[in-house]
């Protein structure tokens, strides 16, 4: 990423001088303000989850014991869950590290962006008719079953240390539930 960084700031320099880098820093800062609020909220509201929420029943519910019901959740929740990406990744962070399996975490952001339920209700329907947006999600649930499906296999496939990222999914008997 800083790789990258450094790239585009000597192409912005290599283009415009110093007006350019004056130019890509005010539209980065107007970006970064139009976005930081959803982003702390989001932020925010993936911590509260966490203490709301304990893990052991993302662990239960989500969990890759769940099995295929677990699957469902994951999937569910995804079309469910408000919001952009400033709210849908760190929501989907905290639940990896509350014990959430691979498959309903893939499932998860699939489907958040495969079948938004806000997406079919305020804009699809209204703008394109039932017919169509009923059409586009029943194509577009294939995907959130693909995923599913292949993403712990692809997972699995990667590197110890590509996964250390993840952490160890709380025991059954974690001593933060309160269920």
């Amino acid at each position: 990423m800083v790789g990258l960084l450094l790239g585009a700031i000597g192409a912005a320099f290599g283009r415009g001088g110093l007006d350019g880098l004056l130019e890509g820093t005010r539209a980065s800062n107007a970006l970064l303000w139009r976005a930081l609020p959803y982003m702390v909220l989001g932020i925010t509201l993936a911590g509260m989850l966490q203490v709301l929420v304990p893990p052991r029943t993302i662990a239960r519910w989500m969990g890759d014991e769940a099995g295929i019901a677990g699957l469902a959740i994951g999937v569910l929740a995804g079309m469910i869950t408000p919001g952009g990406p400033y709210v849908m990744y760190p929501v989907a962070a905290a639940l990896m590290n509350s014990g959430a399996g691979i498959g309903a975490l893939g499932g998860f952001a699939n489907s958040r962006h495969a079948l938004p339920m806000q997406r079919l209700l305020i804009w699809e329907i209204p703008f394109l008719g039932v017919p169509f947006a009923l059409a586009r999600y029943s194509v577009a649930i294939a995907m959130p079953v693909i995923t599913i499906v292949l993403v712990p296999m692809i997972y699995r496939l990667m590197p110890a240390s590509a996964r250390a990222a993840r952490r160890t999914r709380p025991s059954v008997d974690d001593s933060r539930d309160s269920s």
